[in-house]
């Protein structure tokens, strides 16, 4: 059940101590609240509430919200989330079949996951969609869809069913397709090949449907066949090399902040394919699971990452940080698994990675990463250049270069000269083994100067550094791609 529309609301500028007595506003879900008059750019406590029914054990998921949140069911906590922008999904009592209280309580002041130096705003609400379904008695809690032979369209099914008792279970695929297998003491692990299977990718992006009948439960997921790699300086999109061309991408809107309507999203991603692109860094925290069934279907490559921006230490390596990076890293792994759309799995965007007490962290996060999901590809995007150390531990390299702009020389009125040499020099630099991907790069331009002498600051400087950025990226074999920034 779609649980978005008119909720009640509630503000306090205060520290939240309890769900107040009265609501006299209210808000749609989604939305940000920080973004409403009068509470435009006010740091404070969002409180939503509506009534559901429901009764039994339920699923409430939510496509993300910010900068924390408290959920509460008549009253109770069942669920925390310190994570911005991480999709949830709890499973919980709800009671007794009936009306019942729903609170989400969001709170948007900065915290050491989200610190007030960040260059994105933190906006407070509640991001994206909401539901809750009724669970039978026993529940499927999981299905996750592997490619492990795209040349056969061989696919690794790993399920689970609450308890842990053996079940007689049903795999239909695409809605015709029927194999019989058994969950065994409630976990299912099979491999398989699909039937009449087609290939994912930007110029086809074929879907599969699975869906799984055991007990009185029936679950289904979309997923993709395909199979991501690397050979040198390439990546390969099921065993072909592709060049990954596109942009960073924010998910802010001046009026709506992060509950950007999907159709303004899928504006923004026809706009995108539009240009010939076929990448997108969702840049810098997770990202909608409807963001990311649009860029399935549309085929749309994806980095997604966990959210944290220019962390330095000591907070790099404190076992705080650590320990909140590796349960996002898990968390987002889960939540985004079966989505073909993403192409690699980032972390810690811009950490100091020149300091030799990194390569552990970076190491653990990588691992935490691979150990749930054993294919895809894993980086992190770095500002540290010749100088990262780091850059052997992960399977692409990125790097956040600005030629022509943040290094630029006051002394002349263009460095645009400066930029193709520049990645020339870094690319050398890096390791030969593995991909190059320029994660980030640009200028800035101010809307409608234009100069003579196109000087910085001028739509004809910044369209000048861009095309150098494309020249170097499609004339060479050093480079497996470019994300602009920003769209």
């Amino acid at each position: 059940m779609l649980l978005d529309g008119v909720w009640d609301f509630h503000y306090s500028s205060e520290e939240f101590i309890g769900i107040p007595e009265s609501f006299t506003e209210s808000l749609p879900v989604p939305s940000c609240y920080d973004l409403v008059e009068p509470y435009c750019g006010v740091r404070g406590c969002g409180v939503y509430r509506r009534f559901v029914e429901c009764g039994g054990m339920a699923r409430l998921c939510i496509e993300g919200l910010g900068i924390t949140a408290r959920i509460y069911w008549d009253r109770r906590i069942i669920k925390e989330c310190p994570y911005t922008y991480m999709p949830e999904e709890i499973i919980f009592d709800a009671g007794d079949e009936g009306c019942h209280e729903l609170v989400i309580a969001v709170d948007n002041r900065h915290n050491e996951q989200f610190r007030p130096n960040f260059d994105f705003y933190g906006y407070g609400g509640i991001y994206g969609s909401i539901f809750i379904e009724r669970l039978p008695n026993p529940w499927i809690e999981q299905i996750l869809v592997s490619t492990e032979d795209y040349t056969c369209g061989k696919i690794r099914i790993q399920a689970s069913i609450a308890g842990k008792n053996d079940h007689e279970a049903v795999l239909i695929f695409d809605q015709k397709e029927a194999v019989n297998v058994c969950f065994e003491k409630g976990g299912l692990d099979i491999q398989l090949n699909v039937p009449n299977y087609r290939l994912w990718s930007p110029e086809e992006p074929n879907l599969h449907e699975l869906t799984i009948k055991a007990a009185n439960d029936q679950r289904s997921v979309v997923f993709g066949i395909r199979a991501f790699s690397t050979h040198g300086r390439q990546i390969l999109l099921n065993g072909k090399p592709i060049k990954l061309f596109g942009y960073n991408r924010h998910e802010s809107h001046p009026e709506m902040g992060a509950a950007t309507p999907l159709q303004l999203i899928a504006a923004d991603l026809r706009m995108i394919k539009a240009q010939g692109c076929n990448f997108i860094r969702g840049s810098h925290y997770p990202q909608r699971r409807s963001f990311l069934d649009l860029c399935d279907r549309m085929g749309i490559m994806v980095w997604e990452e966990t959210m944290s921006w220019g962390t330095r230490a000591p907070e790099l390596h404190s076992k705080e940080f650590i320990d909140a990076q590796i349960e996002q890293a898990r968390k987002l792994t889960y939540a985004s698994f079966n989505h073909p759309c993403i192409a690699i799995r980032g972390f810690m965007n811009e950490n100091d990675s020149s300091l030799p007490e990194t390569r552990k962290v970076v190491k653990t996060l990588y691992e935490t990463i691979r150990s749930i999901d054993k294919h895809c590809l894993i980086s992190f995007a770095s500002n540290r250049y010749e100088q990262d150390v780091c850059t052997d531990l992960v399977d692409v390299v990125g790097m956040n270069p600005y030629p022509g702009w943040y290094d630029s020389s006051f002394d002349s009125i263009s460095t645009v000269d400066k930029v193709f040499p520049r990645l020339q020099k870094l690319s050398a630099a890096l390791p030969q083994d593995r991909p190059f991907l320029i994660t980030e790069i640009g200028c800035e331009a101010l809307l409608g100067f234009r100069d003579r002498l196109q000087a910085r600051w001028t739509e004809e400087y910044q369209a000048k550094v861009l095309l150098e950025v494309c020249r170097y990226v499609f004339s060479s074999e050093e480079c497996a791609g470019v994300a602009i920034w920003l769209f």
